[in-house]
């Protein structure tokens, strides 16, 4: 067999055995996605390419394009075995800034080279620089691996893999020593190509192998690495999880004890509301009858002026009380609806006669408008609802005038209306009143006082009733509220 041959079927048998490694760490980047399998593909398809050339080179002309092509390749081999080694050391901007800095200047420097060799070629065609060119690419090639070694002893203690990739990069040294040597020897001498290809190429895959065990075991460390970690990570997290728990424990025994302050506290309103009912609301109206009768007894006089003035004071005492007490009746928490089909003209009925009195005392007139007859809601909320607004009509109006109840059906639904013509009320007022603020009070027209509660309470009853408060008023020309349900 002669030495042509005998190269072209070593070249062929070890490009195929580094195509077969190529193509399997390709396979595996795909899976695992890791980017040191990307540059261990790149470095080893790159060998095999640079091995190919020789396969694809027959004749003069075919065998200068395998000559020239083979910078790129060589430069491709240096530069994926450079990415390598830094993603294998962990070569980072923030750990080893120099040495990061440094393969920084060696990728831009091995990307160039084949650039500015086929720009030469195909532009200015410099024979010197050419040759220039090559043996900076021999050089940067040299250099880088010197530097990855260097790397290797420089970073040996970092990590508990590191020392094995010096003890595996021994047969790569060693094969692009015999290559570059033999490659500059060539070119004055005589050398035995047969022994230079059969020496490079076993060691080459002798170092094939070695990293591809090397990457195999860095796998298994970072996948240790990663377990290590998820286990730490859960102790923080139960941890974490352990004081949150106790502190919402803590949030929920502080609740619950406000809670129970509340329910004291509930109570104890309940109670206070309760005194007001049976201790300050009844003698209020024991005052009030009292006075009443010593009022009908008393001859015309400075003293029935002053009885009926006093009489009027305990009126308006005992108003404010039953506003208040309905007030915190519609505060309650828990409080329940009963709706029923009330007969509208029978509270219209109840509410004349309660303001009996007060509507003699002013010469008004009460009218019925009803051309509903029924409306469903809670009973003692409505009697409240009209007896508030009644009592505010009466209130702001003047002597001789008439007050309308009234209740129509709408496309809306079924409408309730207590109508004045007093003495109305400006827009700021009705504003309070949409914004649930409390009404500044106003005096009636013979100065009776209020509370500034009744709209307030009103307003709510009709709410929780499902119902709408509209308000209509006019200074001079009197006031108009519609409950619309």
């Amino acid at each position: 067999m002669n030495s042509e041959n005998f190269n072209y079927i070593i070249t062929a048998i070890f490009t195929a055995i580094f195509g077969v490694f190529g193509i399997y760490h390709l396979a595996s980047f795909l899976i695992l996605r890791h980017k040191i399998l990307l540059y261990y593909c790149i470095l080893i398809l790159a060998l095999a390419l640079h091995w190919s050339w020789f396969l694809l080179a027959s004749g003069p002309l075919n065998d200068a394009i395998a000559d020239k092509a083979s910078i790129v390749s060589a430069m491709a081999v240096t530069y994926g075995l450079l990415l390598f080694t830094k993603n294998y050391l962990n070569i980072g901007k923030k750990n080893h800034p120099l040495l990061s800095r440094s393969y920084r200047i060696f990728k831009y420097t091995i990307v160039c080279i084949p650039i500015l060799y086929f720009l030469n070629i195909l532009t200015i065609k410099i024979d010197w620089l050419n040759d220039s060119l090559v043996m900076l690419a021999a050089i940067t090639a040299m250099l880088s691996i010197f530097m990855n070694l260097f790397s290797g002893v420089r970073l040996y203690k970092e990590e508990r893999f590191n020392k094995y990739y010096l003890y595996s990069y021994a047969p790569m040294l060693l094969a692009a020593i015999i290559y570059i040597v033999a490659w500059f020897l060539q070119k004055q001498y005589t050398v035995d190509v047969r022994f230079v290809l059969i020496t490079t190429s076993s060691l080459i895959t002798l170092q094939l192998i070695l990293f591809s065990i090397l990457v195999g075991y860095k796998f298994k460390s970072i996948e240790n690495e990663n377990i290590r970690t998820q286990v730490e990570t859960n102790k923080i997290l139960a941890i974490e999880v352990t004081r949150q728990t106790e502190k919402l424990q803590m949030a929920k025994e502080e609740l619950e004890n406000k809670n129970q302050e509340l329910e004291t506290v509930n109570s104890l309103k309940n109670k206070l509301f309760s005194l007001l009912t049976h201790d300050v609301k009844g003698p209020l109206n024991n005052i009030a009858a009292l006075v009443e009768m010593i009022e009908t007894h008393l001859e015309d006089g400075q003293l029935k002026e002053m009885s009926k003035k006093l009489k009027n004071k305990v009126d308006d005492r005992i108003a404010m009380v039953n506003a208040l007490l309905e007030w915190s009746y519609s505060q309650l928490e828990g409080i329940e609806i009963k709706k029923t089909s009330c007969d509208i003209k029978k509270t219209f009925d109840s509410m004349a006669k309660e303001f009996e009195r007060l509507i003699e005392d002013k010469e008004l007139k009460l009218l019925f408008e009803i051309s509903e007859p029924k409306l469903l809601i809670d009973e003692n909320m409505f009697k409240i609802i009209l007896r508030n607004l009644t009592s505010n009509a009466i209130k702001f109006s003047n002597e001789g005038q008439k007050i309308i109840l009234s209740s129509r059906k709408v496309l809306e639904g079924i409408e309730i209306g207590v109508q004045d013509f007093g003495i109305g009320m400006n827009a700021d007022w009705c504003d309070n009143l949409v914004n649930e603020e409390i009404p500044k009070t106003m005096l009636g027209t013979k100065g009776e006082q209020g509370t500034g509660f009744g709209l307030l309470i009103t307003k709510d009853f009709v709410e929780m009733n499902d119902g709408k408060l509209i308000c209509t008023s006019e200074l001079n020309q009197g006031t108009k509220f519609t409950l619309r349900f």
